[in-house]
């Protein structure tokens, strides 16, 4: 079974806009139009205050400053957002900020890694009642089971992200089978993607990922922290068409005989052998086994032997069950 939460019952791509607006109202925006043409379901920024993160840290505290979103742009990008109909949410790093985020209606939260640990954060997001997408990069799976059992107490609407917080992230360090682990939790799992292509997405789809964010850029050459490891818009648009084909691999749980295999099988299947009248007896000596397999299999033989016609039938007619 699927698992599902609200709409997100599909893959559902979050472009990640992080500081890769450049601090530009308008460069922002386009970042926002070219992840819509792309495919992704949503963009996020993050929305932090400097002299909060790093209070005692001058070198870190001026380098995060220059990246810092302010709260009037951040209410832009969402206003554009909603004028061309694509979700625009922030992971927020103090509760002032969830407050704000809040009020601007946003449709999702997101639980950064380096706050799984933060109680009052996940308390106050707990009791939001919106969609949480929590990272667990920097973190053991006892952090994780603290983090959802608070989360869960208010809000059961929470989709578990795996991550490995280095940038870029080395195929060997996903480590997607602890997906299998997450979907204990009887909850919805993702990837927070920090590699540089689609294979462990493709790979997580196969686990049963439905929630993917990858960071996003309009150039790896322009300056700021983020942008080199960051897909350009050609990336996003493959790697979010790769993820929606691996989806539609992975079908039914049902094992079929398709439609089309029918038309082309080897395989036989019941005809008749000659011409009969509506109201004439099926018997053994009725029906021949022909290819393709278009009529009854040969194992169901018994469910309309001696079963009365319920119409005139052709002779190499593929017998069906509506014929009698």
């Amino acid at each position: 079974m699927k698992m599902k939460i609200n709409k997100i019952n599909k893959p559902f791509v979050i472009a990640e806009a992080g500081s890769n607006f450049n601090q530009s109202l308008k460069f922002g925006k386009k970042l926002i139009q070219r992840a819509k043409k792309c495919g992704a379901s949503a963009v996020k920024f993050q929305l932090f205050k400097a002299e909060k993160l790093y209070p005692d840290n001058k070198k870190m505290y001026k380098i995060f400053k220059k990246i810092e979103l302010s709260e009037k742009m951040f209410k832009k990008f969402k206003e554009f957002g909603d004028k061309i109909k694509i979700d625009v949410f922030a992971s927020a790093f103090d509760i002032e900020s969830l407050k704000f985020l809040e009020k601007c209606e946003i449709k999702y939260h997101k639980v950064a890694s380096s706050e799984l640990t933060n109680i009052k954060l996940l308390k106050f997001l707990s009791k939001t009642n919106k969609i949480l997408f929590v990272s667990t990069g920097m973190s053991d799976i006892n952090d994780v089971k603290q983090a959802i059992k608070i989360l869960k107490k208010y809000n059961k609407k929470i989709v578990i992200l795996q991550c490995g917080s280095l940038y870029p992230l080395s195929y060997e360090k996903n480590n997607l089978n602890v997906l299998n682990n997450y979907k204990k939790f009887n909850l919805p799992v993702g990837l927070s993607d920090h590699s540089l292509d689609s294979i462990a997405a493709v790979t997580a789809i196969g686990l049963g990922a439905i929630v993917f964010e990858k960071h996003f850029t309009l150039s790896k050459k322009l300056p700021g922290p983020d942008h080199k490891f960051a897909l350009e818009p050609s990336q996003l648009k493959n790697y979010i068409s790769d993820i929606n084909n691996a989806y539609s691999c992975m079908g039914s749980h049902e094992k079929m005989f398709l439609p089309e295999e029918r038309k082309l099988s080897r395989r036989k299947s019941l005809y008749f052998k000659f011409s009969q009248k509506k109201g004439s007896i099926l018997k053994r000596n009725g029906y021949v086994l022909k290819s393709p397999p278009l009529g009854i299999l040969p194992r169901y033989k018994n469910t309309v032997l001696k079963k009365i016609l319920k119409k005139n039938v052709k002779k190499n007619t593929p017998i069906l069950a509506n014929h009698f």
